[in-house]
């Protein structure tokens, strides 16, 4: 069966294992299930409820019987087609209701903006409702589905409404009953009456027909009819033509109704308002059958007293009537049911005793003897099946063995035989007392009596159950009030949206409101407004989690400048089905905390700066003074000693490079400094790899040109983007092929290797062919200053920094930095970083200025320097005499520059940062409005890359490397070519 079929009597499963019932319901949600179960077993019962039965009956489990079986088939058939049709209906209708309710505010919209005309917009909206009514009217099928389904004489229901004399009825002798609701199908019945009423009916005639399978209902009038024009459809809802109601929702509820019950609604018409008109409800038909003789007394149809009695006292539980209210009538009940019979049931007590629960009938003093009977084998009836779990028949008391030591009480009070039954908790099989059947003559309950007791003991488990359930409830909300209202952090329960339903006298002293004005008060309104975001996160994270996890946010108080704090630790309280959940808050004050916690984090960083700075001059302080011994001693002996051209050449090699070491060292060191203190902003994105080795290859491609060394990359296609910081990681590349680079010898190899690992780690790996690392050095190769001792092969000593700067910048983007070394062979050095769920995110490059490359040239030019430092200026100047076309202006301040900038002709701008009167991104933002064509290059000590409102054509960090700045001017001049020998910025400038 599919789930478009609508189920038949034949597709009904009739199981009788409880197993089978789950696998049945796993396999289709929607087929009719019956499961029998054995009425001596209640857990089965439960269970087979549990697992998805519509129906359960008690019978005979091994030959898969039970009476009452052909009602519980119509009934579980029944059940599953209106479940079927219900559920897809009305999902199907709620999507179409949204989506109309869309167009019709996407017209309104239009209509509002002139988009289309009012009366255009009208009717588009008129027919979007004539549309949409059919979906309005399936989305709320599940609120009219209740049907309670009993068997009904469809001929008594007809011969109660022939009570005028406009009505008449024709109606068989015998009944003819249907399976449907008695109080829906009245109403229908009403409806069809006053519908042809409505139409004008004078003679309103109804009939009533059966054969096998079918109950025909035929109500025919003399009515106006049913309108041809415009055509309509019965049974449809809000179809009724202007004016009329005659086919509105009535009819529609009846052919509901009726498709529910496996029957229909059908109308025969004549047409153009012309008399008879005839409506036909037909049902299918319903024949209860006689008794099954082998099946005991127990009729196949519950008897209406035992029925009415089960409600009644399932009524009693579900609006919580004392408990022994409820089990007296459970008691009262099978009294009635078992002629000559007493019945009483026992409590257990501490896992020990039975104590007096019900049983008004039974002689007063027996009660008291036996009040508080240790469970035990020979402790009469209910002592040994409340310690047997079993059922317990003492047929005749006088021979039965378990009541040696209380026959004489029962003989005393008149009482022969005892039946006890234990009552077992429906989850998790405790015994929760007995059930017991006394008689005055010795008696044995026969399958019928059985079945009756254990329907009832059933029920008296669910009432103990639940009576225990709400008085546990009752007690714990006893004790949650009391710690709600005593604890000492301030408490609140609120709705989703942080209003507050509940508060505690501690949150009313904490947030200076009393509880009556806290009530009704929304969460947020005690909270700074700039921190009710992170607020809202935190409930919404665990709204869609649906989760009881604590989750705790730090916000300032309201009207408090930040100087008072609280924590807010919230979580989620499940609320019923059918209900929105809430959420319980503790409030607590932090502000104390908070500042002790501040002063003690204050007093460690500065504890830690003043190691860091001891640390660094004690670390700094040989490095820096060996490249500047050089720089010193060689400009000394070029003052001293009259030098030839060769050997003053040799001496301004080393002062460059002792100078470009001493760059290195600072800016490594400042990177060094930075990452230790916590001010490095580490950024991570999803960054292509591959695109940032080829970078960082550009860069190291000259030094190792020089040295003859072959750089050789490998890239795989497939890897995937790599979440890192790009400039961080482009510093890392640089570094480790710098490093591989100088400690390679002259002819040797570098291999770069970008790759996937382990699935979720890009690698970038940089192996040479340099002499190794030996393994005792290999633990310490990452620590600051560190040199090997033969790291001077390749002729090039290095700062010792380089490999530390990766090992940090790698921890802060949560990768990591290894290598694997032979010594003799090379090594290997490999950074991990995490594979990012995004695309890649290309850091831009640098490009020349199009305008600047497109430009003709000009001739003669000027170049305006601002600068503060004399020795800067001069540095410039001198360089300049290799552009003797070129003139320079300095000014020493920003006002100086700008004053300059508006009196005389600049083609190039060059621009210190930390000028004396304002900062050198004010005069370039300056500069960018006023003059947006000027090339604008900015020279910094900080390593500071600007605001993003203030972006310079290029940037250059202090010590300047000379050419690459005349380079950098030539290309910004107009018409002048780059100097294609110029020397690459620094990394951090890319």
């Amino acid at each position: 069966m599919t789930r478009d079929q609508t189920p038949s009597i034949d597709d009904c499963a009739v199981l009788t294992e409880v197993a089978e019932v789950a696998r049945r319901r796993s396999l289709d949600r929607d087929a009719p299930i019956v499961a029998i179960v054995d009425g001596l077993v209640a857990d089965e019962h439960v269970i087979a409820q549990s697992a998805g039965a519509d129906v359960v009956l008690v019978g005979d489990t091994g030959r898969g019987d039970a009476p009452g079986l052909e009602l519980a088939r119509h009934a579980a058939t029944a059940m599953a087609a209106r479940r079927t049709r219900v559920t897809r209906a009305s999902r199907r209708a709620a999507h179409d209701v949204a989506q109309s309710l869309n167009l019709i505010g996407l017209t309104t919209d239009a209509a509002q903006h002139g988009r289309l005309d009012t009366e255009e917009a009208l009717q588009r909206i008129r027919d979007i409702v004539d549309d949409a009514g059919d979906d309005v009217w399936r989305s709320g099928r599940p609120n009219r589905c209740g049907l309670v389904l009993v068997p009904v004489d469809l001929c008594a229901l007809v011969r109660d409404r022939v009570d005028a004399p406009d009505i008449t009825a024709t109606v068989p002798d015998d009944d003819v009953v249907v399976l449907a609701d008695e109080h829906a199908l009245g109403r229908s019945v009403d409806e069809l009456i006053a519908n042809a009423r409505r139409a004008g009916a004078t003679d309103v005639r109804m009939s009533v027909r059966a054969d096998h399978e079918v109950a025909t209902l035929r109500v025919t009038d003399d009515g106006s009819g049913f309108p041809d024009d415009p055509p309509t459809e019965v049974g449809r809802p809000f179809a009724a033509p202007s004016g009329s109601d005659r086919l509105g929702l009535g009819l529609a509820l009846i052919a509901e109704q009726a498709d529910d019950l496996g029957g229909a609604l059908i109308v025969t018409d004549p047409g153009h308002g012309a008399a008879p008109t005839t409506v036909e409800l037909t049902l299918p038909r319903f024949d209860r059958h006689a008794p099954d003789p082998t099946a005991g007394s127990l009729a196949a149809v519950e008897p209406s007293d035992q029925v009415g009695a089960q409600a009644d006292i399932l009524e009693g539980v579900v609006r919580h009537a004392p408990l022994s209210e409820s089990l007296e009538a459970i008691v009262a009940a099978i009294e009635r049911q078992l002629p000559g019979a007493m019945c009483s049931i026992l409590l257990l007590h501490e896992g020990r005793f039975l104590r007096h629960g019900a049983g008004a009938r039974l002689p007063l003093a027996y009660r008291e003897a036996i009040d508080g009977v240790a469970i035990g084998v020979g402790q009469g009836s209910c002592g040994t099946a409340a310690y047997t779990g079993k059922p317990v028949i003492a047929a005749d008391v006088t021979t039965d063995e378990n009541w040696d030591d209380f026959r004489h009480i029962a003989l005393a009070h008149g009482l022969r035989s005892c039946w006890s039954t234990p009552i077992v908790a429906a989850e998790g099989g405790d015994i929760l007392g007995t059930f017991a059947v006394y008689k005055p003559a010795p008696w044995h309950p026969d399958e019928s009596a059985i079945r009756r007791v254990n329907r009832f003991t059933y029920l008296a488990a669910v009432a103990i159950d639940h009576h225990r359930l709400f008085a546990a409830l009752a007690k714990s909300e006893a004790r949650f009030r009391s710690a709600f209202e005593g604890a000492a952090a301030g408490l609140a329960l609120t709705a989703l949206d942080g209003t507050i339903s509940k508060s505690n006298p501690a949150l009313s002293r904490v947030v200076g409101r009393s509880v009556a004005e806290l009530a009704g008060t929304n969460l947020l309104d005690l909270v700074d407004a700039d921190h009710h975001a992170a607020v809202l996160e935190s409930w919404a994270e665990q709204r869609d989690a649906r989760t009881s996890t604590l989750r705790t946010v730090d916000v300032p108080l309201a009207d408090s400048n930040g100087d008072a704090w609280l924590s807010l630790h919230s979580s989620l309280i499940p609320a019923e089905s059918g209900r929105q959940p809430y959420l319980y808050v503790e409030v607590r004050d932090i502000t104390a905390s908070r500042r002790q916690l501040a002063d003690l984090r204050a007093r460690e960083v500065a504890e830690a700066a003043n190691q860091a700075k001891t640390d660094f001059l004690a670390l700094a302080s040989h490095e820096l003074r060996t490249p500047l011994n050089s720089i010193l001693g060689f400009a000394q002996v070029m003052q001293m000693v009259d030098l030839d051209a060769g050997q003053r050449a040799d001496s301004v090699e080393q002062i460059v490079s002792a100078g470009r070491h001493l760059r290195d060292l600072i800016d490594q060191l400042l990177d060094l400094s930075r990452i230790e203190s916590g001010q490095l902003s580490v950024d991570a994105v999803p960054v292509d790899a591959a695109d940032v080795v080829g970078e960082a290859l550009e860069l190291v491609r000259p030094l190792a040109a020089a040295r003859e060394i072959e750089i050789v990359r490998h890239v795989d296609d497939a890897t995937p983007s790599a979440l890192a910081d790009q400039r961080c990681m482009r510093q890392v590349v640089i570094n480790l092929l710098d490093n591989a680079v100088k400690y390679t010898p002259t002819g040797g190899r570098v291999d770069v290797d970008v790759s996937r690992v382990d699935g979720d780690t890009v690698r970038v790996s940089v192996a040479d062919t340099g002499p190794g690392i030996a393994p005792e050095s290999l633990d310490d190769i990452f620590q600051p200053f560190l040199r090997l001792d033969d790291a001077t092969v390749s002729g090039k000593k290095g700062t010792g920094l380089g490999l530390a700067v990766c090992e940090r910048l790698m921890r802060e983007m949560h990768g990591s930095v290894a290598v694997v070394s032979t010594l003799g062979v090379g090594s290997t050095f490999h950074a991990d970083f995490p594979v990012a769920s995004g695309n890649a995110v290309s850091a831009p490059h640098d490009e020349p200025d199009s305008a600047a490359t497109t430009r003709s040239r000009s001739g003669h030019g000027t170049v305006l320097y601002i600068e503060n430092d004399p020795a800067s200026v001069e540095v410039v100047r001198a360089a300049l005499r290799l552009r003797p076309d070129l003139t320079l202006r300095s000014a020493e301040t920003a006002a100086a520059g700008l004053a300059l900038l508006d009196d005389h002709t600049v083609d190039v701008v060059l621009l210190d940062i930390g000028l004396p009167d304002r900062s050198g991104w004010d005069v370039l933002r300056r500069i960018r409005v006023d003059r947006p064509e000027l090339p604008v290059i900015v020279v910094t000590a900080g390593g500071d890359d600007g605001p993003d409102d203030a972006r310079p054509d290029r940037l250059f960090e202090k010590p300047l490397d000379v050419r690459a700045v005349l380079g950098a001017i030539d290309a910004a001049r107009v018409g002048t070519p780059g100097d294609d020998h110029a020397e690459p910025m620094h990394a951090l400038d890319q």
